[in-house]
């Protein structure tokens, strides 16, 4: 089943606003990345989001419903490959290699998806992480940059909270090794896999002092190892200062 999403109200995750369109994006990859992920995660529901904005370039989130086995979502964009991301410095970076990603998040079984014939609404309050997802597809397209492990990113210059429940205001991206940090397409590029881990303002305020790694690592402790969103897990900013 597929949905497209409307513009969200207010501010927009990220401080993203509206660029130009991408002029050479190429859609090829998309059917691979949803084949994949479906594959990964199998007997599943499945939807899709389409994103209304499609600018800079159209990003997509899939859906992949809970099962009596793996009781969450895991939901992953589809698009954010349709352009290469833009490596700073090195004229040698085999960029066909390495420059193109996708994201995905897991959200618990009992995410409060007020579901209408058991299908995500996008308009839904609680449908936030498919925006985030599906603007974080868009920020290095924006931006021009490059997305890898540790980039870590406020949300705002003001580290404004992605939703009224939850205190998370920023994140880190992280990049498992195996199948859920790369997938080999058909014409044999290597599209890299990124995970956001969320953060609270002073987890990014702590960046610096104990680098990607250890940050990661006390988070993680802190929830019993489990990377499903938690919007009300420990803030290791908060116990760090006791």
């Amino acid at each position: 089943m597929t949905l497209t999403a409307q513009r969200r109200q207010g501010k927009r995750f990220f401080s993203l606003t509206d660029t130009e369109m991408i002029s050479s994006i190429d859609g090829k990859y998309n059917e691979q990345v949803k084949c994949y992920f479906r594959r990964l995660f199998p007997y599943r529901t499945h939807s899709v989001l389409r994103d209304g904005t499609r600018k800079p370039l159209p990003v997509d989130i899939g859906i992949l419903y809970p099962t009596v086995e793996e009781p969450f979502y895991l939901i992953h964009t589809i698009g954010m490959s349709g352009a290469p991301m833009q490596y700073p410095g090195s004229a040698e970076f085999d960029a066909k290699k390495s420059s193109y990603g996708e994201l995905y998040m897991m959200l618990p079984g009992n995410w409060p998806f007020s579901a209408c014939n058991d299908v995500v609404d996008g308009d839904d309050p609680a449908a936030w992480p498919l925006h985030l997802l599906m603007e974080l597809g868009r920020f290095p397209h924006v931006h021009k940059l490059w997305l890898s492990y540790g980039f870590v990113l406020p949300n705002t210059e003001f580290c404004e909270p992605f939703a009224p429940d939850t205190a998370l205001s920023g994140l880190i991206i992280v990049q498992f090794d195996g199948e859920l940090g790369e997938m080999k397409l058909a014409d044999g590029t290597m599209l890299q896999l990124f995970m956001p881990i969320l953060l609270y303002k002073e987890e990014l305020d702590l960046y610096n002092t104990l680098g990607p790694d250890e940050l990661i690592e006390r988070i993680l402790d802190s929830c019993d190892g489990s990377f499903l969103v938690d919007v009300k897990r420990t803030n290791i900013g908060l116990l760090q200062r006791e």
